[in-house]
């Protein structure tokens, strides 16, 4: 029993390093908290971020009840997911890169009145968000289901990530809301990263 506790508390470390690694690295909700931290600051982020969490949590849930549901289908629907998700990561970043050359005189704010930071942005990126469909898989596949399938245990996990990714969330979209000066002083080199990296984000996704 000794044996199998250290094990298990092995496993829970291991656990909850992929979890916070996988939160805080770059990734399209990520890169979409930094930019909105720093269009239009904390305040005009939280419809998206809530909206974001809420569907991560949902998300999280689903893939630890319907585990071994979702790795028999896993194959055919990935293709689907992979080229439904490059496509949205690819419009995002065409928004934002064409957000970078408009007018100066064009208000900052209207990514509020035109609902870019809103719920359904949110809910959006993470229905088509791969990467975060395969770590909640893996993180139940490989750390949680082999030892447990209570729910309580599922739960707890769905949480955990969740927690994680709201500190991530308020971390990049701060650091935004921190370089929000800067930003509007170099909007358009500003764009053209953020549009680079959620690319790159569309690119990984695919191979």
């Amino acid at each position: 029993d000794t044996d199998r506790s250290r094990g298990l508390g092995d496993v829970y470390k291991r656990q909850m390093l992929y979890i916070v690694i996988t939160c805080i690295t770059p990734g399209p909700n990520n890169i979409m908290c930094m930019y909105l931290g720093a269009h239009c600051g904390l305040r005009g982020a939280r419809k998206f971020m809530t909206a974001s969490i809420a569907m991560f949590f949902i998300k999280m849930l689903l893939c630890g009840i319907l585990n071994v549901a979702l790795a028999d289908v896993l194959p055919e629907i990935v293709p689907y997911l992979k080229w439904l998700g490059a496509a949205y990561m690819l419009y995002l970043a065409i928004h934002i890169l064409m957000d970078g050359f408009r007018k100066k005189q064009d208000n900052v704010d209207e990514a509020v009145q035109t609902g870019e930071s809103g719920y359904k942005r949110g809910v959006l990126l993470q229905v088509l968000n791969v990467k975060s469909w395969m770590g909640g898989l893996s993180v139940f596949s490989i750390y949680v289901v082999p030892y447990t399938t209570e729910f309580v245990t599922i739960l707890l996990v769905a949480c955990i990530n969740s927690a994680c990714m709201i500190a991530a969330s308020l971390i990049w979209c701060s650091f935004g809301r921190a370089v929000r000066k800067v930003y509007s002083e170099h909007i358009k080199v500003f764009s053209v990263i953020m549009a680079a990296l959620l690319l790159w984000c569309a690119y990984t996704a695919l191979i």
